[in-house]
């Protein structure tokens, strides 16, 4: 079987809602997964592992009622996850063991888990922590080929089974993607060790269930909701992943949902996407937008995404950042507002990105020297139908909007970070 990702590494730098009126209950507890926010190499660093086609032959086997039995309910969980200079958000799980753990990206734009195997020679997989399977009691060999080619290479290996802990939750066999052979660079030069997807179960592969899909069959939490915040503090364990509900401390004003309009990606319907309050054709009559936490850009179609460029006329000098137009996304009615501190990254001569945000001013930002360019968080990606075409609000969108994902109601919300 063969799976086609679009991993992006680019050179280009971009019913109806309701508000939440009801308070979650207070004895409910969460499950909180710190997440850290690594800091970037150079502006090959940004990713995009948004799934664009995949096939599969058959569904696995249900739990049995034993492994049912084991698990036990919890009810909220959150995960520190650690920064990467706002292009890679990445937190912990374990498989085989609760102390042998994994840094990895949540991912809700792709549905499986992937991992490099001890069985792997290759360099990508030798520089990142690799799975064994030899030394894990609760291994289950599954054997299915998988085939993943990327924009920047191919991974190849097969799906097997074993227990995975993230945070407090223990999840009984749980199918993962145990990579055996890379070609090219698509890990090699990453931060991480794999990806875990938290896309619909009609993505994954062989039908088999995403780790939040084995969450819910198995009855870990109370709320099948999962929520992000990620902070924009560089190298920190500020961001993260939370398990089973929100947590109001992380962001102020209303939370707005939205209901989600093909259940692969989280799919939403937007109204319109403005440039300065003004419609300049960028979402005709209406346009679909996703929520996905691995991509680290926003992405457009191509068309749409080279006029908004046009529009927005960045200068490489950042002579005009000061005066560079607001970007709303206009979802349900509610209109979610970036500006250019959120859009615009400047690269320095030796191409890293020095954050927008760290400056005090846009006056200081624009006068830090001139071997500086300043550039859009933005890259083309077409993404096919019936899913596309559709705008992709990535970790420049989700950085400024705190996130919740919720699989009771099939509905995305957001709200102002704090």
């Amino acid at each position: 079987m063969k799976l086609v990702l679009g991993l992006a590494i680019l050179l280009v730098l971009g019913s109806c809602a309701s508000f939440l009126d009801e308070q979650q209950p207070m004895e409910n507890k969460i499950y909180k997964i710190k997440l850290d926010r690594t800091e970037s190499q150079a502006r090959k660093s940004l990713f995009d592992f948004i799934t664009t086609s995949q096939q599969y032959r058959k569904s696995p086997d249900l739990l049995g009622e034993a492994d049912l039995e084991m698990a036990q309910t919890k009810q909220k969980e959150s995960i520190k996850l650690y920064n990467f200079k706002n292009t890679q958000y990445t937190g912990e799980i374990g498989l085989g063991g609760q102390n042998n753990k994994f840094k990895v990206i949540f991912d809700t734009g792709s549905a499986n888990i992937w991992l490099n195997s001890a069985r792997c020679n290759d360099y990508g997989c030798k520089n990142h922590k690799q799975y064994d399977g030899s030394k894990s009691p609760t291994y289950e060999h599954l054997g299915y080929d998988l085939d993943v080619e990327f924009g920047t290479g191919e991974l190849m290996g097969e799906i097997n089974a074993d227990t995975a802990y993230v945070g407090g939750v223990k999840i009984a066999k749980q199918e993962f993607a145990e990579i055996v052979r890379e070609n090219g660079d698509v890990f090699a030069q990453s931060d991480f060790d794999g990806i875990v997807g938290l896309a619909y179960p009609t993505m994954a592969a062989y039908n088999f269930n995403p780790l939040f899909d084995n969450i819910m069959q198995q009855k870990l939490l109370d709320r099948n909701v999962f929520s992000f915040y990620f902070s924009r503090q560089e190298g920190s364990r500020s961001s993260e992943l939370t398990l089973g509900g929100w947590d109001n401390d992380h962001f102020t004003g209303e939370l707005h949902f939205h209901n989600v309009v093909n259940k692969y990606y989280w799919l939403l319907d937007a109204d319109n996407i403005l440039v300065n309050g003004k419609d300049v054709g960028l979402c005709k009559h209406g346009c679909k937008v996703v929520a996905d936490t691995g991509t680290s850009l926003l992405t457009g179609p191509s068309d749409g995404l080279y006029d908004l460029l046009d529009t927005l006329n960045i200068d490489e000098n950042c002579n005009n950042v000061k005066d560079l137009p607001k970007l709303t996304f206009v979802l349900d009615g509610i209109n979610y507002d970036l500006d250019a501190n959120d859009y615009v990254m400047k690269i320095d001569s030796q191409g890293n990105e020095v954050a927008y945000d760290t400056f005090a001013s846009t006056d200081s930002f624009v006068e830090m020297g001139a071997n500086c360019q300043c550039v859009g968080s933005f890259m083309p990606l077409d993404i096919p139908s019936p899913q596309g075409p559709a705008w992709i609000l990535g970790d420049t969108f989700l950085s400024k909007y705190y996130s919740v994902y919720d699989r009771d109601n099939d509905r995305v919300g957001f709200a102002r970070s704090k």
